[in-house]
């Protein structure tokens, strides 16, 4: 215990060390900031105008919210916080389909009703492109973001839509995740419904042959389905947007 509170230690003190002589906190970070760079030159070549904010991450392993946070300052972007986090894909995605929000609009689903107010709602994201699928659970009430992320995430470069991967391949990979969530999370249990949100490309998504298997995985697992896959490729992004605005202090009064 001690070993690894000294290793923490000093990995920060390095970090502090790094950017006081103007060095990204880390190598790999470094590597980060190239990569969101060049990710906000993609999207000003489409959009035809600046990018200097990201919105949300994807959901990985390993990938801390002070790593997010110092890797978009080093690439000279910037970002708006809910609760001082930066949003996981999963969380925007599930404002993307607008669910965890409150009917008042400039408010936060957890401050325009109360917990019991809101219906908790057992998810599964589904993130499905030509070379990779990737599974991530969680149980959720409000539109809020959760933590770091350490486990519950499942991917595989093997099952993409273009490898060549059969339905019963997938069906079994969706299958063994959802069996090995509920029984190593209590939260989780075996709920009656699932919802399974869908993002990824367009042509992967689309495919209603995909989302019949995973449907027929969900009932395997003793669940209903209820899958959302509508607009898979900008889905988190309009929800991180629309979490974004209601984060925003809102004017009462607007003069003309």
């Amino acid at each position: 215990m001690m070993e690894s509170l000294w290793d923490e230690v000093l990995r920060r003190v390095w970090r502090g060390v790094r950017k006081t002589f103007g060095l990204a906190a880390s190598a790999d970070l470094a590597v980060l900031a190239g990569m969101l760079k060049a990710a906000a030159q993609m999207a000003e070549s489409k959009v035809g105008y600046p990018i200097s904010v990201i919105l949300s991450f994807p959901t990985l392993p390993a990938l801390r919210q002070e790593d997010v946070a110092s890797a978009i300052e080093y690439a000279g972007l910037r970002t708006p916080t809910c609760c001082g986090k930066q949003l996981h894909e999963l969380v925007a995605a599930y404002a993307g389909y607008e669910m965890g929000l409150s009917e008042n609009k400039p408010e936060l689903g957890n401050r325009g009703k109360k917990m019991h107010e809101l219906p908790r709602r057992h998810l599964v994201l589904v993130e499905y492109t030509e070379v990779a699928i990737l599974l991530y659970c969680a149980v959720l009430e409000k539109g809020s973001n959760t933590p770091d992320v350490a486990s519950g995430i499942r991917t595989s470069f093997e099952l993409g839509s273009s490898n060549g991967a059969s339905t019963e391949e997938v069906h079994d990979f969706v299958l063994e995740y959802l069996r090995d969530v509920s029984s190593s999370n209590t939260r989780w249990g075996f709920p009656e419904k699932i919802n399974i949100m869908m993002t990824g490309s367009l042509e992967s998504v689309g495919h209603a042959g995909i989302r019949q298997v995973i449907v027929g995985a969900v009932e395997a697992f003793g669940s209903r389905a209820n899958i959302l896959y509508s607009d898979p490729e900008y889905v988190a992004a309009r929800g991180a947007a629309e979490m974004a605005w209601r984060a925003t202090p809102q004017m009462e009064s607007t003069e003309v």
